[in-house]
Protein backbone atom coordinates (compact mmCIF):
# COMPACT_ATOMS: atom_id res chain seq x y z
CA UNK A 1 0.00 0.00 0.00
CA UNK A 2 2.80 2.42 0.86
CA UNK A 3 4.44 1.82 -2.53
CA UNK A 4 1.16 2.64 -4.28
CA UNK A 5 0.84 5.90 -2.35
CA UNK A 6 4.41 6.88 -3.24
CA UNK A 7 3.92 6.35 -6.98
CA UNK A 8 0.44 7.91 -7.01
CA UNK A 9 1.75 11.01 -5.24
CA UNK A 10 4.60 11.23 -7.72
CA UNK A 11 2.17 10.90 -10.65
CA UNK A 12 -0.02 13.68 -9.29
CA UNK A 13 2.99 15.95 -8.75
CA UNK A 14 4.27 15.37 -12.29
CA UNK A 15 0.88 15.55 -13.99
CA UNK A 16 1.25 11.94 -15.12
CA UNK A 17 -1.42 9.27 -15.40
CA UNK A 18 -1.47 6.82 -12.48
CA UNK A 19 -2.19 3.15 -13.17
CA UNK A 20 -3.06 1.25 -10.00
CA UNK A 21 -2.82 -2.26 -11.51
CA UNK A 22 0.77 -1.72 -12.58
CA UNK A 23 1.42 0.79 -9.77
CA UNK A 24 3.00 3.05 -12.38
CA UNK A 25 3.15 6.76 -13.14
CA UNK A 26 2.98 7.19 -16.91
CA UNK A 27 3.52 10.32 -19.00
CA UNK A 28 5.27 11.89 -21.96
CA UNK A 29 8.17 14.31 -21.73
CA UNK A 30 9.76 15.86 -24.81
CA UNK A 31 8.21 13.27 -27.11
CA UNK A 32 9.35 10.29 -25.04
CA UNK A 33 7.01 7.95 -23.16
CA UNK A 34 8.23 7.49 -19.60
CA UNK A 35 6.91 5.25 -16.86
CA UNK A 36 7.93 5.18 -13.21
CA UNK A 37 7.44 2.33 -10.77
CA UNK A 38 8.51 1.87 -7.17
CA UNK A 39 11.24 -0.65 -6.34
CA UNK A 40 11.00 -3.05 -3.38
CA UNK A 41 13.28 -0.98 -1.17
CA UNK A 42 11.69 2.16 0.27
CA UNK A 43 11.89 5.28 -1.86
CA UNK A 44 13.81 3.68 -4.72
CA UNK A 45 12.24 4.08 -8.17
CA UNK A 46 12.59 2.59 -11.62
CA UNK A 47 12.36 5.07 -14.50
CA UNK A 48 11.59 3.20 -17.73
CA UNK A 49 11.91 4.41 -21.32
CA UNK A 50 12.03 2.70 -24.71
CA UNK A 51 14.29 4.26 -27.34
CA UNK A 52 16.23 3.48 -30.49
CA UNK A 53 18.72 4.87 -32.98
CA UNK A 54 17.90 2.14 -35.48
CA UNK A 55 19.04 -0.64 -33.17
CA UNK A 56 18.70 -1.79 -29.57
CA UNK A 57 20.32 0.62 -27.09
CA UNK A 58 23.38 -0.39 -25.09
CA UNK A 59 24.93 0.94 -21.88
CA UNK A 60 27.64 2.62 -23.95
CA UNK A 61 24.96 4.82 -25.56
CA UNK A 62 24.40 6.49 -22.19
CA UNK A 63 27.96 7.51 -21.42
CA UNK A 64 28.12 11.13 -20.29
CA UNK A 65 24.52 11.20 -19.09
CA UNK A 66 25.56 12.44 -15.64
CA UNK A 67 26.48 15.76 -17.26
CA UNK A 68 22.75 16.30 -17.82
CA UNK A 69 21.66 15.31 -14.31
CA UNK A 70 23.70 13.83 -11.48
CA UNK A 71 20.99 11.30 -10.56
CA UNK A 72 20.99 9.71 -14.03
CA UNK A 73 23.69 7.15 -13.42
CA UNK A 74 22.34 3.67 -12.61
CA UNK A 75 21.22 2.12 -15.89
CA UNK A 76 19.92 -1.29 -16.91
CA UNK A 77 19.54 -2.22 -20.57
CA UNK A 78 17.39 -5.18 -21.58
CA UNK A 79 19.24 -6.91 -24.42
CA UNK A 80 16.07 -8.69 -25.55
CA UNK A 81 14.10 -5.50 -26.29
CA UNK A 82 14.36 -1.71 -26.44
CA UNK A 83 13.57 -0.91 -22.80
CA UNK A 84 16.06 1.04 -20.70
CA UNK A 85 15.66 1.29 -16.92
CA UNK A 86 17.19 3.89 -14.57
CA UNK A 87 17.30 3.10 -10.83
CA UNK A 88 16.79 6.37 -8.96
CA UNK A 89 16.51 7.29 -5.30
CA UNK A 90 13.75 9.53 -4.02
CA UNK A 91 14.29 12.52 -1.75
CA UNK A 92 13.51 12.63 1.99
CA UNK A 93 10.05 14.10 1.42
CA UNK A 94 7.28 13.54 -1.13
CA UNK A 95 7.56 17.10 -2.39
CA UNK A 96 11.31 16.71 -2.64
CA UNK A 97 10.90 13.53 -4.70
CA UNK A 98 8.48 15.26 -7.07
CA UNK A 99 10.88 18.18 -7.47
CA UNK A 100 13.79 15.80 -8.13
CA UNK A 101 11.88 14.03 -10.90
CA UNK A 102 10.80 17.37 -12.36
CA UNK A 103 14.52 18.00 -12.89
CA UNK A 104 15.45 14.47 -13.96
CA UNK A 105 12.83 13.91 -16.67
CA UNK A 106 13.52 17.03 -18.79
CA UNK A 107 17.26 16.39 -18.44
CA UNK A 108 16.79 12.83 -19.68
CA UNK A 109 14.65 14.05 -22.61
CA UNK A 110 17.35 16.56 -23.60
CA UNK A 111 20.03 13.87 -23.46
CA UNK A 112 17.95 11.55 -25.66
CA UNK A 113 17.31 14.34 -28.17
CA UNK A 114 20.97 15.37 -28.29
CA UNK A 115 22.04 11.76 -28.89
CA UNK A 116 19.45 11.21 -31.64
CA UNK A 117 17.28 8.69 -29.84
CA UNK A 118 13.68 8.18 -30.92
CA UNK A 119 10.79 7.04 -28.78
CA UNK A 120 9.83 3.51 -29.83
CA UNK A 121 8.01 0.30 -29.00
CA UNK A 122 9.90 -1.73 -26.42
CA UNK A 123 9.00 -4.90 -28.32
CA UNK A 124 9.83 -4.09 -31.95
CA UNK A 125 11.62 -0.73 -31.96
CA UNK A 126 8.91 0.76 -34.23
CA UNK A 127 8.80 4.53 -33.74
CA UNK A 128 5.28 5.36 -34.98
CA UNK A 129 1.96 4.92 -33.16
CA UNK A 130 3.61 4.26 -29.79
CA UNK A 131 1.59 4.60 -26.57
CA UNK A 132 1.65 3.15 -23.08
CA UNK A 133 -0.69 0.29 -22.25
CA UNK A 134 -1.42 -2.10 -19.45
CA UNK A 135 -1.14 -5.39 -21.33
CA UNK A 136 0.10 -8.17 -19.04
CA UNK A 137 2.17 -5.48 -17.33
CA UNK A 138 2.80 -1.84 -18.22
CA UNK A 139 4.31 -1.66 -21.70
CA UNK A 140 5.40 1.03 -24.16
CA UNK A 141 4.19 -0.49 -27.45
CA UNK A 142 2.34 0.22 -30.68
CA UNK A 143 -1.42 0.04 -31.10
CA UNK A 144 -1.11 -3.03 -33.34
CA UNK A 145 1.11 -4.84 -30.81
CA UNK A 146 -1.40 -4.05 -28.11
CA UNK A 147 -4.21 -5.42 -30.31
CA UNK A 148 -2.25 -8.65 -30.73
CA UNK A 149 -1.89 -9.04 -26.95
CA UNK A 150 -5.63 -8.34 -26.60
CA UNK A 151 -6.43 -11.09 -29.10
CA UNK A 152 -4.22 -13.51 -27.18
CA UNK A 153 -6.04 -12.72 -23.94
CA UNK A 154 -9.42 -13.18 -25.62
CA UNK A 155 -8.37 -16.53 -27.10
CA UNK A 156 -7.23 -17.66 -23.66
CA UNK A 157 -10.55 -16.61 -22.12
CA UNK A 158 -12.46 -18.47 -24.84
CA UNK A 159 -10.49 -21.66 -24.16
CA UNK A 160 -11.21 -21.41 -20.43
CA UNK A 161 -14.91 -20.81 -21.13
CA UNK A 162 -15.04 -23.99 -23.25
CA UNK A 163 -13.81 -26.03 -20.29
CA UNK A 164 -16.86 -25.02 -18.27
CA UNK A 165 -17.20 -26.68 -14.87
CA UNK A 166 -14.35 -29.07 -15.66
CA UNK A 167 -11.94 -26.19 -15.00
CA UNK A 168 -12.76 -26.48 -11.28
CA UNK A 169 -11.84 -30.17 -11.30
CA UNK A 170 -8.64 -29.45 -13.23
CA UNK A 171 -7.81 -26.62 -10.84
CA UNK A 172 -8.32 -28.90 -7.85
CA UNK A 173 -5.91 -31.43 -9.36
CA UNK A 174 -3.39 -28.63 -9.88
CA UNK A 175 -3.80 -27.41 -6.31
CA UNK A 176 -3.28 -30.95 -4.97
CA UNK A 177 -0.10 -31.36 -7.02
CA UNK A 178 1.12 -28.01 -5.76
CA UNK A 179 0.39 -29.12 -2.19
CA UNK A 180 2.47 -32.28 -2.68
CA UNK A 181 5.49 -30.32 -3.90
CA UNK A 182 5.07 -27.66 -1.20
CA UNK A 183 4.58 -30.38 1.39
CA UNK A 184 7.92 -31.95 0.51
CA UNK A 185 9.65 -28.57 1.00
CA UNK A 186 7.91 -27.90 4.32
CA UNK A 187 8.67 -31.42 5.57
CA UNK A 188 12.37 -30.98 4.80
CA UNK A 189 12.38 -27.70 6.75
CA UNK A 190 10.57 -29.32 9.68
CA UNK A 191 12.93 -32.31 9.75
CA UNK A 192 15.79 -29.86 10.18
CA UNK A 193 14.06 -28.61 13.31
CA UNK A 194 12.55 -25.35 12.03
CA UNK A 195 9.02 -24.02 11.95
CA UNK A 196 9.23 -21.32 9.30
CA UNK A 197 6.96 -18.75 7.71
CA UNK A 198 8.67 -19.71 4.47
CA UNK A 199 6.64 -22.93 4.44
CA UNK A 200 3.42 -20.92 4.37
CA UNK A 201 4.66 -18.83 1.45
CA UNK A 202 5.67 -21.93 -0.50
CA UNK A 203 2.37 -23.64 0.27
CA UNK A 204 0.30 -20.61 -0.73
CA UNK A 205 2.24 -19.95 -3.92
CA UNK A 206 2.35 -23.55 -5.18
CA UNK A 207 -1.25 -24.46 -4.31
CA UNK A 208 -2.76 -21.29 -5.80
CA UNK A 209 -0.31 -21.37 -8.70
CA UNK A 210 -1.15 -25.02 -9.36
CA UNK A 211 -4.86 -24.23 -9.38
CA UNK A 212 -4.39 -21.37 -11.85
CA UNK A 213 -2.09 -23.36 -14.13
CA UNK A 214 -4.55 -26.23 -14.51
CA UNK A 215 -7.83 -24.29 -14.37
CA UNK A 216 -6.68 -21.37 -16.51
CA UNK A 217 -7.67 -18.78 -13.96
CA UNK A 218 -8.74 -18.45 -10.32
CA UNK A 219 -12.41 -18.04 -9.39
CA UNK A 220 -13.88 -17.60 -5.90
CA UNK A 221 -14.56 -21.32 -5.62
CA UNK A 222 -10.92 -21.90 -6.54
CA UNK A 223 -9.75 -19.72 -3.66
CA UNK A 224 -11.93 -21.67 -1.21
CA UNK A 225 -10.79 -25.05 -2.54
CA UNK A 226 -7.13 -23.99 -2.44
CA UNK A 227 -7.45 -22.68 1.14
CA UNK A 228 -8.92 -25.99 2.33
CA UNK A 229 -6.18 -27.95 0.55
CA UNK A 230 -3.47 -25.73 2.08
CA UNK A 231 -4.64 -26.24 5.65
CA UNK A 232 -5.34 -29.96 5.19
CA UNK A 233 -1.92 -30.47 3.60
CA UNK A 234 -0.17 -28.65 6.41
CA UNK A 235 -2.01 -30.75 9.01
CA UNK A 236 -0.92 -33.98 7.29
CA UNK A 237 2.66 -32.73 6.85
CA UNK A 238 2.91 -31.89 10.54
CA UNK A 239 1.55 -35.34 11.42
CA UNK A 240 4.04 -37.01 9.07
CA UNK A 241 6.86 -34.93 10.54
CA UNK A 242 6.03 -36.18 14.02
CA UNK A 243 5.56 -39.75 12.78
CA UNK A 244 9.10 -39.69 11.39
CA UNK A 245 10.45 -38.28 14.64
CA UNK A 246 8.67 -40.99 16.67
CA UNK A 247 10.01 -43.64 14.32
CA UNK A 248 13.53 -42.29 14.94
CA UNK A 249 13.44 -42.09 18.73
CA UNK A 250 10.94 -44.74 19.82
CA UNK A 251 11.39 -48.53 19.65
CA UNK A 252 8.82 -51.34 19.12
CA UNK A 253 9.35 -52.81 22.61
CA UNK A 254 7.92 -49.61 24.13
CA UNK A 255 4.57 -50.63 22.67
CA UNK A 256 4.83 -54.37 23.31
CA UNK A 257 5.73 -55.04 19.70
CA UNK A 258 8.51 -57.05 18.08
CA UNK A 259 11.05 -55.85 15.57
CA UNK A 260 13.87 -53.35 15.40
CA UNK A 261 11.97 -50.34 14.05
CA UNK A 262 8.43 -49.02 14.17
CA UNK A 263 6.68 -48.85 10.82
CA UNK A 264 5.81 -45.42 9.44
CA UNK A 265 2.19 -46.44 8.96
CA UNK A 266 1.90 -47.32 12.66
CA UNK A 267 3.48 -44.08 13.90
CA UNK A 268 1.48 -41.93 11.49
CA UNK A 269 -1.80 -43.57 12.48
CA UNK A 270 -1.10 -43.30 16.22
CA UNK A 271 0.72 -39.97 16.46
CA UNK A 272 -1.75 -38.32 18.85
CA UNK A 273 -1.95 -41.33 21.16
CA UNK A 274 1.84 -41.70 21.25
CA UNK A 275 2.56 -38.03 22.03
CA UNK A 276 -0.03 -38.17 24.82
CA UNK A 277 1.60 -41.30 26.27
CA UNK A 278 5.01 -39.62 26.06
CA UNK A 279 3.61 -36.41 27.57
CA UNK A 280 4.56 -34.47 24.42
CA UNK A 281 1.08 -33.33 23.46
CA UNK A 282 1.81 -29.70 24.36
CA UNK A 283 4.79 -29.64 21.97
CA UNK A 284 2.80 -31.44 19.30
CA UNK A 285 -0.16 -29.06 19.36
CA UNK A 286 2.10 -26.00 19.64
CA UNK A 287 4.01 -27.13 16.57
CA UNK A 288 0.76 -27.85 14.70
CA UNK A 289 -0.69 -24.49 15.70
CA UNK A 290 2.38 -22.61 14.46
CA UNK A 291 2.40 -24.51 11.16
CA UNK A 292 -1.28 -23.75 10.56
CA UNK A 293 -0.82 -20.12 11.63
CA UNK A 294 2.10 -19.57 9.25
CA UNK A 295 0.19 -21.30 6.49
CA UNK A 296 -2.89 -19.16 7.06
CA UNK A 297 -1.11 -15.80 7.33
CA UNK A 298 1.74 -16.26 4.84
CA UNK A 299 -0.33 -18.42 2.53
CA UNK A 300 -3.07 -15.77 2.56
CA UNK A 301 -0.64 -12.99 1.65
CA UNK A 302 0.93 -15.09 -1.10
CA UNK A 303 -2.50 -16.13 -2.37
CA UNK A 304 -3.58 -12.50 -2.66
CA UNK A 305 -0.51 -11.87 -4.80
CA UNK A 306 -1.31 -14.86 -7.03
CA UNK A 307 -4.95 -13.76 -7.38
CA UNK A 308 -3.83 -10.23 -8.36
CA UNK A 309 -1.37 -11.69 -10.85
CA UNK A 310 -4.18 -13.82 -12.29
CA UNK A 311 -6.44 -10.78 -12.58
CA UNK A 312 -3.74 -8.68 -14.24
CA UNK A 313 -2.96 -11.39 -16.78
CA UNK A 314 -6.44 -10.88 -18.26
CA UNK A 315 -6.44 -7.07 -18.22
CA UNK A 316 -5.61 -4.91 -21.24
CA UNK A 317 -6.28 -1.19 -21.69
CA UNK A 318 -4.53 2.00 -22.80
CA UNK A 319 -3.05 4.29 -20.13
CA UNK A 320 -3.79 7.84 -21.19
CA UNK A 321 -4.39 8.70 -24.84
CA UNK A 322 -3.53 6.35 -27.69
CA UNK A 323 -1.41 7.95 -30.41
CA UNK A 324 -1.52 7.23 -34.12
CA UNK A 325 1.81 8.99 -34.61
CA UNK A 326 4.49 10.11 -32.20
CA UNK A 327 6.27 13.41 -31.91
CA UNK A 328 9.60 13.40 -33.71
CA UNK A 329 12.25 13.14 -31.00
CA UNK A 330 14.35 15.65 -32.89
CA UNK A 331 11.80 18.44 -32.55
CA UNK A 332 12.50 21.25 -30.07
CA UNK A 333 11.93 20.16 -26.49
CA UNK A 334 8.95 21.62 -24.67
CA UNK A 335 9.06 21.62 -20.91
CA UNK A 336 5.62 20.11 -20.28
CA UNK A 337 4.41 17.17 -18.26
CA UNK A 338 0.90 16.97 -19.75
CA UNK A 339 -2.38 16.62 -17.93
CA UNK A 340 -3.04 14.34 -14.98
CA UNK A 341 -5.82 11.81 -14.96
CA UNK A 342 -6.72 9.00 -12.63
Amino acid sequence: MKKMVLVKTLAEGLGFYYDKNGNAAVGEVGGYDMLITNADKGSLYYLNISVTKGEKPTKADFEGIKEYNKYLKTIGVNKKNYRVVFTLGGAFTKDGTVKRFQEILPALARFLQDRGFQNCSEISGVTQGVSTYFAQGVKIITKSEYAEIERGIQEKQDKIALRGSSSILLGTVGALLGAVVAGAVVLCISQLGYVSWFGGVVMGGLVMGGYKFFAGRIQKIGIIISAIIMLAAMYLINRLDWALMIQRYFTPDMFGMEGTKLSLSFTFKNVVAIVETANLQADYFKNLGLQLFFTFICGLVTSIGVVQWDKNSFLAYPIGEEKQDVQDAGLPYTDSFGDSEE
